[in-house]
């Protein structure tokens, strides 16, 4: 049965041809129940794509971008092959996800927090579980997003056999009656089906952004969730693997749980009840490196506080929070005996 328009009957792959679109508009033929049809070549012709050479200059603009942005990245090599959206809407019966504009496997940066959110909930003990302070820091809940940025891990240009990073599979189906619910067991007689499909190999830069220290704890995560369960689809046939390098690994159930990020802390902080007599505030506006104004955490007008009055005797900063008690100095009323409870996240706010 014919599937191209005639017009189009004589295109075939070439340097610029995008695979996603030549997987979606360009089947020749098509036999009716399946079978070993023209469906095959359809996808051998696609497998032959190079990336392009625009793509290497869009990689390396990325890259650029998430370190100026102060993103933390590592290289992930498949150690076999990777099926990243098999099951996703196409016109033929299998999928792959593959980047809209040059045509590129591409892992979404959904599909990695989904793993490591899996692999925290069945594989870690009860502080990182669903529900754990450290769970809602790594990947939120449904009212708040998580600290940890996943971004979309990108092919790396060159890391695959001729810049090739799709490859002709196959999944065999050997008793199609049987599963498709007909009243027929399976036996040996049976016809098996096979069904071709692409999937893709090569290395993917992974991205994270976020505080520090809760950062290496998702890399790490994510390193023993790659390696031991895999991504995508049919990880229990083996594919999906893959290594991250540069990734120094605990031991897996004793994963310690990282100081809390400057924002975690910060509304802690301020939503507790100080001690009696005492108030609580974030240091805003300082005219000099000496004084400064506290903003009260339950509202008011700005309270005056000189560095003479800080405990420890660290300078005052933006952004610290401070706790303080209210009292009078030349006939004006200041914060005294003030206590620095938290220091600001200068890289969030522009410092160095």
């Amino acid at each position: 049965m014919e599937s191209r328009r005639e017009v189009l009957y004589d295109v075939k792959v070439g340097q610029t041809t995008h695979p996603g679109l030549w997987l979606d508009k360009y089947l020749e033929k098509q036999v009716e129940g399946g079978g070993d049809n023209a469906k095959k070549p359809h996808f051998q012709d696609a497998a032959q794509y190079p990336v392009p050479a625009a793509y290497t200059t869009f990689f390396e603009r990325w890259q650029k971008a998430l370190d100026a942005a102060g993103a933390r990245s590592h290289v992930a090599k498949a150690q076999g092959r990777l099926v990243i959206g098999l099951g996703g809407e196409s016109v033929l019966e299998t999928a792959i996800t593959l980047h809209h504009t040059y045509g590129v496997p591409y892992i979404p940066g959904s599909a990695l927090k989904g793993l490591a959110a899996r692999y925290v909930r069945t594989r870690l003990d009860e502080k990182w579980r669903e529900g754990s302070e450290a769970y809602k820091i790594l990947f939120g809940e449904t009212t708040e997003a998580g600290y940890i940025t996943f971004f979309d891990a990108l092919y790396i240009p060159g890391s695959s056999k001729g810049d090739r990073p799709l490859a002709l599979d196959v999944i065999t189906v050997h008793h199609p009656d049987y599963y498709q619910g007909k009243d027929s067991a399976p036996a040996d007689w049976d016809s098996p089906i096979p069904v071709p499909f692409l999937s893709a190999i090569g290395s993917y830069l992974i991205a994270l952004h976020g505080a520090g220290n809760w950062v290496e704890a998702a890399f790490e995560i994510l390193s023993l969730a790659l390696k031991e369960e895999g991504i995508g689809a049919k990880t229990s046939s083996g594919y999906g693997r893959m290594l991250l390098d540069n990734v120094t690994l605990s031991t897996e159930t004793t994963l310690p749980i990282p100081k809390e990020p400057y924002a975690v802390a910060k509304r802690r902080l301020l939503s507790e009840k100080p001690p009696t007599g005492r108030s609580r505030g974030t240091l805003g506006r300082l005219p000099k490196p000496s004084y400064g104004f506290i903003n009260p955490v339950r509202g008011g007008s700005q309270m005056f506080v000189h560095e003479s009055q800080v405990r420890s005797g660290k300078p005052l900063r933006k952004g610290q929070i401070v706790e303080y008690q209210i009292g009078q100095h030349d006939g004006r009323t200041q914060a005294q005996d003030v206590e620095i409870l938290l220091e600001p996240d200068l890289l969030h706010q522009g410092g160095k």
